[in-house]
């Protein structure tokens, strides 16, 4: 990000991470997305894999969304709100910006913060054991469409596997689950294929898959 050289008191080191984009120091990773990166990447299915990497890798996990409008998305703002949700309950940290240069402040930041501090510093919630990724995440986002339970949300995974392909699937598919019926089938279809344009963003009906500049 070419912005972090304009902000002071930041150096800038290019190299090869195994998560994340950005490693702050102390351990702390971010991950940055976009909002539309992110509503992307949810369908594509590659949103919780790389949130896994993250948790594994990073002593100290942030996800940084960048972007005023969180349903500058396909995803109905229930769903993108269940991943934000899921991503915290896993013990990530989320930022929020409003734009490239709010984000280059919040990283400039964090990198002053865990540059000054130490492991034995860390408050005692901070070290609590980090909970294993995979379903709970995927459940948690399931469960934001209405009528669906937990139980219904593990159904549906131990059937389709992922997330994305829950997504992916059609009503019919999604009826062959015991307990989902016509219209529970009609709140995963809502939740799931509402168009852009019921969104407040101004840029409505302009999405499409992002292609974030490498830094």
């Amino acid at each position: 990000m070419r912005i972090l050289a304009d902000v002071p008191a930041v150096s800038v080191e290019i190299k090869s991470l195994r998560s994340g984009d950005y490693a702050v120091g102390d351990g702390a990773i971010v991950e940055r997305k976009t909002v539309r990166g992110m509503h992307a990447a949810i369908i594509a299915g590659t949103f919780w894999p790389q949130i896994g990497k993250l948790r594994k890798s990073a002593r100290i996990p942030y996800l940084l969304i960048e972007g005023c409008d969180l349903d500058e998305g396909p995803l109905a703002p229930e769903a993108i709100r269940g991943a934000c949700l899921a991503v915290a309950d896993l013990g990530i940290a989320i930022v929020r910006s409003s734009d490239t240069r709010d984000s280059a402040l919040w990283l400039g930041r964090l990198a002053e913060r865990r540059q000054r501090r130490h492991s034995r510093n860390r408050p005692a919630y901070a070290q609590r054991p980090k909970r294993e990724i995979g379903f709970p995440a995927a459940e948690a986002a399931l469960g934001c469409v209405p009528g669906i339970s937990v139980v219904l949300a593990r159904a549906l995974l131990r059937h389709f596997g992922t997330l994305a392909a829950v997504v992916a699937a059609n009503p019919t598919e999604w009826q062959t689950i015991p307990g989902i019926g016509p219209h529970k089938a009609k709140a995963l279809a809502a939740t799931f294929r509402t168009p852009q344009t019921a969104s407040h963003s101004p840029r409505r009906g302009e999405w499409r898959d992002p292609q974030r500049p490498s830094t």
